[in-house]
């Protein structure tokens, strides 16, 4: 006995679950009909090596650099 079983109530027969008023029925009856057959999966196409593309944050940066020079561009050509 441990020491929070004494703090607990005893147990009450009269609170136990009453068993079910019918049978429970079969799981699988012999009568039942079977599952359809599962076709066996087909193998998955092999995938080809594709050719990288190129990434958009890479593309992002060459055009701010671009915009950036062409912008110092016209700043020394208003300049002059």
């Amino acid at each position: 006995m441990t020491r929070y079983d004494q703090d607990r109530a005893p147990l009450n027969p009269g609170y136990a679950i009453p068993p079910p008023l019918f049978p429970p029925t079969p799981r699988s009856p012999a009568h039942w009909p079977l599952p359809p057959a599962v076709p066996a999966p087909e193998a998955a196409p092999r995938r080809r090596h594709r050719a990288r593309k190129v990434d958009g944050t890479f593309v992002s940066g060459v055009l701010t650099v671009f915009s950036l020079a062409s912008l110092l561009v016209a700043i020394a050509v208003v300049a002059v």
